[in-house]
């Protein structure tokens, strides 16, 4: 028989598929280490990952199946999603004031990314590595599910481009690993609407920091700088860590039979410190305009 054929496969061992599953989350934390000490290209190592972790198909089958445990998984879910935002702005203007609606959206207020100091007064898109992203009872805290199950987590479009395109979890997996050189380099060429996302600012310029000055700014706010960074691959690092504490907080609750509040820390995971400051707030002066 030939070699790697289906005819030279012989049964694995007893606990094989739970020793990948050590090996595979292996790869992601070393993986998303690199990511966050500035090595942004290991998003399309994460999407392998996550896609060898995940993904079904009629000829293959994801390691989590293998385990049967892909559909019995809370997943975490920081995201948020258009239509449950739009609902929940809604809900907002008409409890705070009779006849006020929303009248305008950018592809910022919604996905799995934030804004965070880049150093030099600029400012970029970064995983938010964070539960809670949003402060509660605000819409977007209302907007954001917090914990899903499988479907609605990896196949729901959540991450918006400026145009307008919006982008599952499994989207942006899929284009990654099968076509931006993770698992295989496309010939023909990249998804065009993925190829737009990857250079998309979503619309937002700032400049912050001590030397800003009113009598100083430009002419024109078109001059003030875009944000760094891309929105893809900070959006698949912010998947791997949501797909991260989802499987660890799944073996702190099988190993102490315990009951998990989401609002409660998780005792033995070790979340990472994000590699940004939030800009959550104005540091001293902030000059921003959509463009």
């Amino acid at each position: 028989m030939n070699i790697g054929t289906k005819a030279n496969k012989t049964p694995v061992a007893a606990g094989y598929h739970e020793a990948q599953l050590k090996r595979q989350i292996g790869y992601l934390e070393r993986s998303c280490g690199d990511f966050d000490r500035g090595d942004h290209d290991e998003a399309i190592r994460i999407a392998v990952t996550l896609r060898v972790l995940l993904h079904d198909t009629n000829n293959s089958t994801s390691l989590l199946t293998h385990l049967g445990i892909k559909n019995t998984i809370e997943y975490v879910d920081t995201g948020i999603y258009r239509p449950l935002l739009d609902a929940a702005l809604a809900e907002w203007a008409k409890q705070n004031s009779s006849g006020l609606s929303v009248v305008s959206r950018t592809a910022s207020d919604v996905g799995l990314v934030e804004l965070g100091d880049a150093g030099a007064g600029r400012v970029g898109w970064f995983a938010p590595l964070r539960l809670q992203r949003f402060a509660q009872g605000t819409p977007s805290y209302n907007a954001c599910p917090r914990i899903s199950d499988f479907d609605f987590w990896w196949r729901s479009p959540l991450v918006e481009a400026s145009l307008g395109k919006r982008f599952s979890r499994w989207d942006l997996v899929n284009i990654m690993a099968n076509q931006d050189g993770g698992a295989h380099v496309d010939q023909v060429g990249l998804d065009a609407d993925y190829q737009d996302l990857m250079v998309d600012f979503l619309g937002v310029g700032m400049a912050h920091g001590v030397d800003l000055h009113f009598e100083n700014l430009p002419e024109s706010l078109h001059n003030v700088p875009k944000a760094l960074h891309n929105v893809a691959f900070a959006s698949v690092r912010q998947i791997a860590f949501e797909l991260m504490v989802s499987l660890r907080r799944r073996e702190w609750v099988r190993q102490t039979s315990g009951i998990f509040a989401f609002s409660e820390p998780f005792r033995d995971i070790n979340l990472p410190e994000p590699p940004h400051r939030p800009m959550l707030e104005p540091q001293s002066i902030v000059l921003g305009k959509y463009i």
